[in-house]
């Protein structure tokens, strides 16, 4: 038996340990039998996912559950699979899964750099590509986003002779990675990662996200932290970039066709779905009684995009749907959903009425924190999580600081502190997630590539989300406790 496969066996028995013995294990002051079981279950499955796999541990938190005291199955169910965020991711992917197989997202990455003022300067030509990374990833998953990105990128490499291993490559790719994950803390638009935070702390308070306040906030962190990446590139990487100085991009516009009548349906659907998502908030705001409104928002972020999937599925293209069914569905993050399954029902199991975990918590940690002036208190946390999803992936990281930090905010240990902004600062956070291949799933294929290596990517990775954590709290926290 290999190695790998030798450690993989005795990581799964130590997570296996965790989530089915921790109940015979002696209860602490303040903790029952039962609280010993779901604290097992939540370290053991966080453990588990982070050590060995981010797939079937999500499945083994939803039977661990239903089989203790706590859920009957319906309720276990209910408490995970049946969670509105799991539709949300689904139907969210069906519709970029569209923009991506008519051929949308390319034409759009080729457009940014080929804008005449990207002839300029090579750091023109450098911040409409990694802004066009930006902008389209502030409405699809940051994983086709990388891929589209990366293989433009891998033309011009090959166009201009760079080598792997060569220092401008690297950091291209270190910037294509950084920036895609970034675009997913821009709007909560198709988005599980920001929105699993909010749901969340909606199970808990009843308090609910608003897509529009959310996008501002969302809109301004990015921008300065795109700016602060461009930075670090420009004065501590320091690139040659000599050979794209006078780039002509024109290979990769050579096969460009006019976009086709499936291309422009999946356009103008995925608008639709935005538009949907947008408009209660906007209405709100101008007219905070308004029933429609009140009557849409009620409906809940699914909504738009399960009706995006029906039209794009429904209108057809010479006797052909614009998406095929079958194929969307095989296109689907489903590792993503089970894993967002999961995180809801141990959310749910943390705080449940029978359960006095978080209370627990509370007064372990209050000692620490007590007194603590809200905006080191924010710091903290806004720096806690962007270092920890360098290393965890991105609902494990939602999760954890969630279920630890909101608790000291709800019951007043830590006052004054608003706890949607927080969540907003905490779900954009663990969006940041590029330091290490387990961090996330385009991070491992940044690495796969061959472009980057490990040692570039964790030491400009941990420089990041530094810089990240200090701009979530001093800029976007004020901002987010502004709107929300």
């Amino acid at each position: 038996m290999e190695k790998k496969s030798i450690r993989t066996w005795i990581l799964t028995i130590i997570g296996l340990a965790m989530v089915f013995g921790f109940r015979y294990l002696p209860t602490p002051e303040g903790l029952e039998q039962l609280d010993m079981q779901v604290l097992g279950i939540f370290i053991g499955c966080i453990f588990l996912w982070i050590f060995v796999s981010t797939s079937w541990p999500s499945l083994l938190a939803m039977a661990a559950l239903i089989l203790s005291p706590l859920y009957s199955t319906a309720q276990g169910l209910s408490a995970s699979m049946g969670s509105w965020v799991m539709s949300f991711v689904l139907f969210s992917s069906m519709c970029t899964y569209a923009l991506q197989q008519t051929g949308f997202l390319r034409r759009c990455a080729i457009w940014f750099i080929t804008r005449p003022v990207a002839k300029k300067s090579p750091w023109l030509f450098l911040a409409l590509f990694f802004g066009g990374a930006l902008v389209m990833g502030s409405f699809m998953s940051p994983l086709p986003t990388f891929i589209v990105f990366a293989a433009i990128a891998e033309q011009i490499f090959q166009e201009l002779g760079y080598q792997r291993g060569d220092r401008f490559p690297q950091m291209v790719i270190l910037c294509i990675l950084s920036i895609s994950s970034l675009s997913t803390a821009t709007t909560p638009i198709a988005h599980s990662v920001p929105v699993l935070g909010f749901s969340l702390l909606e199970q808990d308070t009843g308090m609910s996200l608003n897509f529009v306040s959310y996008t501002v906030f969302g809109i301004a962190i990015s921008l300065i932290i795109f700016l602060a990446i461009l930075l670090i590139m420009r004065f501590l990487y320091k690139p040659d970039l000599d050979r794209i100085r006078n780039i002509d991009v024109s290979f990769l516009t050579k096969e460009k066709a006019p976009m086709t009548t499936e291309e422009k349906w999946s356009v103008a659907v995925f608008v639709f779905v935005i538009f949907l998502w947008m408009v209660p908030g906007v209405v709100a705001a101008f007219f905070p009684d308004n029933a429609l409104a009140s009557y849409w928002s009620g409906l809940g972020a699914s909504v738009p995009p399960l009706l995006g999937a029906i039209l794009l599925c429904v209108i057809q293209v010479k006797g052909k749907p614009i998406m095929s069914m079958t194929e969307s569905l095989k296109a689907a993050p489903w590792v993503a959903v089970l894993m967002v399954a999961g995180t809801m029902i141990l959310g749910n199991a943390l705080t449940h009425e029978d359960v006095h975990i978080t209370d627990w918590l509370v007064s372990l940690l209050a000692p620490f924190v007590e007194g603590l002036p809200p905006m080191v208190f924010v710091a903290a946390v806004a720096v806690f999580v962007t270092l920890v999803t360098a290393f965890a992936s991105d609902t494990v990281t939602v999760t954890v600081s969630y279920s630890f930090l909101m608790p000291l905010v709800l019951s007043g240990v830590v006052p004054g502190v608003n706890p949607m902004a927080l969540t907003a600062v905490i779900g954009a956070g663990a969006c940041l997630a590029i330091a290490t291949p387990p961090a996330s799933g385009h991070a491992a294929v940044a690495v796969g590539t061959g472009w980057v290596r490990n040692d570039v990517l964790f030491r400009y990775g941990i420089l990041i989300a530094v810089v990240e954590g200090l701009v979530l709290a001093f800029v976007g926290y004020p901002i987010a406790a502004a709107l929300m």
